[in-house]
């Protein structure tokens, strides 16, 4: 079944209540710096460090 053929009523009982969510939902959400970690840092230089060997 598609999600789109899924419908839901809902009654709101505190108006005001409802336009600040209605309000919420709109918004664009502030996007977070992230933090760095200095084990997920050495993690990501192993990754990307790439040794070869010869089979001599």
């Amino acid at each position: 079944m598609a999600t789109s053929s899924i419908t839901k009523d809902f009654y709101v009982k505190d108006q005001a209540a409802f336009e600040r969510l209605k309000k919420e939902l709109e918004s664009v959400p502030e996007r977070k710096e992230a933090v760095k970690s200095p084990s997920l840092e050495k993690g990501r230089e192993l990754l990307s460090t790439f040794a070869f060997r010869s089979r001599n």
